[in-house]
């Protein structure tokens, strides 16, 4: 036989099997095309409804906590809830606009977050909390699912009998203490050791201070080299704002004697800004160990002045105060009592 009429019976014979396997090709084909597209509009999906929880989130915990006219904090966990609703409304997963459940229950956790735990304490949170203390993070949880917004209804997986499928996101921020604060935020040139601002279990707050005497409290020129009498004077008389500080910065200090003449300057500016008698300010908190020369910054705490007096004290008095929260701050420092304006997301 012919290897031409040879290769014909071949095909002859096994055209049936042939165009079976087609056949199954193609419908695999088929149905791998349509999982790949239904499987990339859930994955937008999910990821416009991960970033709704999480500009819901962060929009909560920028706005749990307000400040009165002497900078200390108030809580407003109700005003939070209203932003985290706003911001998550305003996007959509593939066209459904993300509304928070109603009500949000487990959908919206507000209160204490404790970073080291990874988790909030239960037993300090919900809507109620009228203590700032208590509130320093935000977990929303945004859906299109049976419970709000409904599901995200496929393309060809119907063909298979899965006609939707539900989605979610939950993201946690969180809202601690000052770890960079803006420039010209520290009117006095003063600095405090960590173990001056801490009293083991937390923030040393109302402990009484007279800066320049009592150990651990210095001046500081900032970024300024060295931290000597002109320097901080710069700083004292107003002539420079503090520069932008943050953890990690090294500033210059100084445990030395200021002239008459800078704590006259002191002096006036605590009465250009003090109201019944006293005055909020915020100090850089300086890592143990250091007297002089630079020292870096492990955090921010609130000093309330109360008094400042030239020749022969020649010193600053007031109290360490918590509660006080820093405009235009970031989270990232430790707790030495002051708060921070803005969040960021928990880790």
């Amino acid at each position: 036989m012919k290897p031409w009429n040879l290769l014909k019976r071949l095909w002859q014979e096994d055209r049936a099997a042939t165009a079976a396997l087609v056949a199954l090709l193609i419908t695999s084909l088929v149905g791998f095309t349509a999982l790949a597209v239904d499987l990339g509009m859930l994955l937008t999906a999910k990821a416009q409804v991960q970033n709704a929880a999480d500009s819901a989130a962060l929009a909560a915990v920028d706005t749990m906590l307000a400040m009165d006219a002497q900078q200390n904090t108030i809580a407003q966990p109700t005003v939070a809830l209203e932003s985290a609703e706003t911001f998550s409304s305003a996007n959509q997963a593939m066209g459904v606009s993300l509304n928070l459940k109603d009500p949000p229950g487990d959908d919206f956790i507000i209160g204490y977050w404790d970073p080291e735990a990874g988790d909030f304490d239960y037993n300090r949170t919900g809507l109620g909390i009228s203590n700032p203390d208590d509130l320093t993070g935000v977990r929303v949880t945004v859906r299109r699912d049976e419970q709000a917004n409904t599901p995200v209804s496929t393309i060809f997986a119907k063909i298979m009998g899965v006609s939707e499928v539900a989605v979610k996101a939950t993201s946690t921020a969180f809202l601690g203490y000052p770890g960079k604060v803006p420039k010209g935020a520290m009117l006095m040139p003063i600095a405090v050791s960590r173990s001056l601002a801490t009293n083991g279990d937390g923030p040393n707050c109302g402990e009484e201070l007279s800066i320049g005497q009592t150990s651990g409290s210095y001046w500081t020129s900032f970024f300024t080299w060295p931290a000597s009498n002109p320097n901080v004077d710069d700083y004292a008389c107003g002539c420079l704002k503090s520069p932008e500080v943050k953890v990690g910065d090294s500033i210059n200090i100084t445990n030395g004697n200021l002239s008459n003449n800078t704590f006259g300057d002191l002096q006036d500016l605590f009465n250009a800004h003090e109201t019944g008698g006293q005055w909020n300010v915020i100090l850089p908190v300086i890592e143990d160990g250091y007297s002089h020369g630079s020292a870096p910054v492990v955090g921010f705490a609130a000093f309330t002045v109360t008094e400042v007096n030239k020749a022969p004290q020649k010193n600053v008095i007031g109290v360490l105060a918590c509660g006080i929260m820093v405009p235009n701050s970031t989270t990232g420092g430790q707790n030495f009592g002051a708060r921070a304006s803005t969040g960021k997301m928990a880790r």
